[in-house]
């Protein structure tokens, strides 16, 4: 079992993503590429570089630097591109950023284990993010498994696309499993974050039948899945499965820069359904007896 792990941020006294004060650890690798992702840095599982224009004084340390010579502003999408961290180490100006850190489980306890009282005080703990958790599996065990020795909550967010397996091992450990459904239409799945949704829906099945804690969460984007019918089909979804809890996320564009540090285009077109929309589809939910939370 591996326990060393790639990290792109830890993110402290967050409020989001399981209950109370928490400590967010976000790792690299992702399987969808979701034109709505905030966090694009985080789908290649070496990691990103990213490079801000305006801070470049335009010396070409980076390209000296560069076993490959790759230009200022490429390396994020260049296929050269290793992300090995040379040019960020002789770049005088800060325009460029390495996202993606090699850490030791222990490493991130360290961190955790700062803000203990926090946990205690408001009902808080951990929650292991991404990118896509479950791509570094033998980590997250590590990770979790040490979580929960020293007695902190542990959620994870995950698409739960990945072999179940992997899963099951992972999802054992955990108290909170904030479980992403981002269509129920398998064609409109692939069509909007690049893969089917069928393992996705058995592995959520594979859950449900475990009886592992589950909470489904939906971003909630006009013109992609914001729809009745769609949510409809969750919910009747969310039944099978035995989801007690449904958490929407009405869309955002606050990683759209991000897709200029990496140097792409920001492919999404959607847009934030209205809040009497939002609230339609709660109360649908909640007819059916879900506990509905809008928001993270």
């Amino acid at each position: 079992m591996s326990d060393t792990g790639k990290i792109f941020n830890i993110q402290k006294f967050s409020t989001h993503d399981g209950p109370g004060i928490r400590t967010v650890v976000f790792l690299t690798g992702c399987p969808m590429r979701c034109i709505w992702c905030s966090n694009p840095e985080s789908q290649e599982r070496s990691g990103a570089i990213l490079w801000d224009e305006r801070k470049c004084i335009g010396c070409g340390l980076c390209v000296q630097a560069c076993a490959h010579g790759i230009i200022p502003g490429m390396q994020g999408i260049d296929e050269r591109c290793i992300r090995c961290g040379e040019c960020v180490k002789r770049c005088p100006s800060t325009a460029l950023e390495q996202m993606g850190e090699d850490m030791a489980a222990e490493k991130v306890m360290e961190a955790v284990r700062k803000d203990k009282a926090f946990y205690q005080e408001s009902g808080g703990g951990i929650t292991i993010s991404g990118g896509e958790p479950l791509m570094q599996p033998e980590f997250v065990t590590a990770l979790a498994q040490e979580v929960k020795r020293e007695g902190y909550h542990l959620a994870i967010e995950t698409t739960g696309y990945a072999d179940w397996s992997a899963a099951d091992r992972v999802f054992g450990l955990c108290d909170m499993i904030l479980y992403d459904i981002k269509h129920m239409d398998s064609v409109q799945h692939r069509k909007y974050t690049g893969v089917p949704n069928e393992r996705i829906l058995e592995n959520a099945r594979q859950a449900g039948r475990k009886g592992y804690p589950l909470i489904y969460r939906v971003p909630l984007l006009g013109g992609v899945n914001a729809d009745m019918e769609n949510m409809r089909a969750l919910g009747e979804f969310a039944i099978e499965t035995g989801v007690k809890e449904i958490h929407l996320l009405p869309y955002h564009t606050y990683g759209e820069n991000k897709y200029k540090l990496l140097r792409t285009r920001y492919r999404c077109n959607a847009y934030r359904p209205s809040e009497s929309k939002i609230n339609d589809i709660r109360k649908l939910l909640e007819r059916k007896g879900f506990a509905v939370k809008t928001g993270g």
